[in-house]
């Protein structure tokens, strides 16, 4: 057996940035009694847990708009920096909003017009602008690209506030939940008269929040009963292959998935539930109750635009976070976004990539992080045991049989690190100031 170890640095990646101070992860994983010139790691690929689907961003109108600002040789070259699995990020899973998000450039849905329950005036004429070209931008270096979508708002004259900003809810009648199914299916069925397959549809986005932009409050009950009496029938009528996902629910503010999941009809409807800013306790403890349930990560943490190491670091916390626990895929949020990093709400926040005037394209810390877990990681892998007390580590198995160690060492010198891997030793350098991924290959 040949075994082979690459060390991929993030300080050997990019050099016009500042590396976050030790001090910053010490807080976070080193632990007391261990000696900091050497780890040992413990590496089980026979012990398995979840099955990986893929790792990606999030589409948007403001991120579209900056993409194609671009001249085209640019604008080729950013999309293969993220897509292309070889020569850039490889990103397989990424998410779209149905109608406008807080990134979009104003607030819309696919039919703004009132009282049309029959859904005649449904139209993808707004996406074409930016959304649905930057989605076939993707293809090009990513065909076998997968999509999750959910709305912000529906159609306001379908809520109660008749407004898309300030959360409101769908109304509470058999003619709103009829239309807005029917809604969700002409988006599925038009987008795949593009050639752009909606995998996963999430009923709505933090249903809990009643925020100043594009959003929607939908309780436990409406979204079970939107669910299981109208939404699957109106998927299934139109032998559209799409899965149906709870929530994206945020767990710090309730428990709202647990709710949801009493009911028998609706766990029967769903493929599964996504989680955003949430407390990883709570998916642990849902998977205790509901052990089968597939559960999905659909949103980073926004930030403040400050695009900072520090942030990348809160940034690969958070993806061990939620692999541990148990997801499946894992969604940054904004892929791209122009100079001024604001929302059309006013909310500054970080992004992958940055494209300033007169075409200057950074590429942030975010990017690198997200990078080196996607190129390393593909779809199909299985997350495996990995023990280590002095640092925080996680590991994957890929489907060629490549074991993917990641791990990361802010101190501002190496440590010497002991791998043990099918009963062999492999010892190498963990480079200073790095967050690193271990690629062990086998010909057996």
């Amino acid at each position: 057996m040949t075994i082979k170890t690459e060390v991929v640095s993030f300080e050997h990646m990019i050099k016009d940035y500042q590396i976050v101070s030790s001090a910053v992860w010490a807080r976070r994983s080193d632990q007391p009694g261990q000696n900091p010139k050497e780890v040992r790691v413990v590496v089980n690929p026979d012990q398995a847990f979840q099955q990986f689907q893929g790792m990606g961003a999030a589409f948007s109108e403001i991120g579209g708009k900056a993409l194609f600002s671009l001249e085209e040789d640019d604008r080729e070259t950013l999309l293969k920096k993220c897509f292309h699995k070889d020569e850039g990020a490889g990103f397989t899973n990424c998410r779209l909003p149905i109608g406008s998000s807080d990134f979009a450039l104003s607030a819309y849905s696919l039919n703004d017009h009132a009282d049309d329950y029959a859904m005649e005036h449904f139209s993808l004429k707004r996406d074409f602008d930016y959304l649905i070209p930057f989605i076939k931008g993707a293809y090009r270096y990513a065909e076998e690209l997968k999509i999750h979508a959910s709305p912000w708002s529906p159609p306001a004259w379908l809520k109660t506030n008749n407004d898309f900003v300030g959360g409101g809810s769908l109304m509470d009648n058999d003619k709103t939940y009829k239309a807005y199914a029917l809604y969700l299916a002409k988006y599925i069925t038009a987008y795949a008269e593009q050639g752009i397959h909606i995998n996963k549809l999430l009923i709505q986005n933090e249903p809990d929040s009643a925020a100043g932009f594009p959003s929607c409050v939908m309780e436990p009950s409406q979204m079970v009963k939107f669910a299981v009496d109208y939404l699957d029938d109106a998927l299934r009528k139109q032998n559209l292959t799409t899965e149906i996902w709870g929530g994206t629910f945020r767990t710090v503010t309730g428990l709202q998935a647990q709710q949801c999941m009493k009911s028998k009809k609706f766990k029967q409807v769903i493929g599964g539930l996504g989680f955003q800013y949430a407390l990883v306790d709570s998916i642990y403890d849902l998977l205790k109750i509901y052990p089968d349930t597939q559960v999905m990560h659909t949103e980073s943490v926004c930030h403040n635009g400050d695009n900072s190491w520090e942030q990348a670091v809160s940034l690969f916390n958070d993806f061990v976070d939620y692999m541990q626990a148990g997801c499946t895929i894992y969604s940054y949020w904004n892929m791209i976004l122009d100079g001024t990093g604001r929302s059309t709400w006013g909310w500054k926040q970080n992004a992958l990539v940055t494209i300033h005037d007169q075409g200057q394209i950074v590429y942030n810390p975010d990017y690198y992080v997200m990078a080196l877990l996607s190129k390393h990681i593909r779809p199909g892998a299985s997350r495996i045991e990995c023990l280590c007390l002095a640092k925080r580590t996680i590991a994957f198995k890929n489907p060629d049989g490549s074991v993917v160690v990641f791990m990361c060492n802010l101190n501002d010198r190496g440590i010497h690190t002991t791998m043990e891997l099918y009963g062999n030793e492999h010892t190498f350098e963990l480079p200073a100031s790095s967050i690193v991924a271990v690629r062990i290959e086998s010909d057996k």
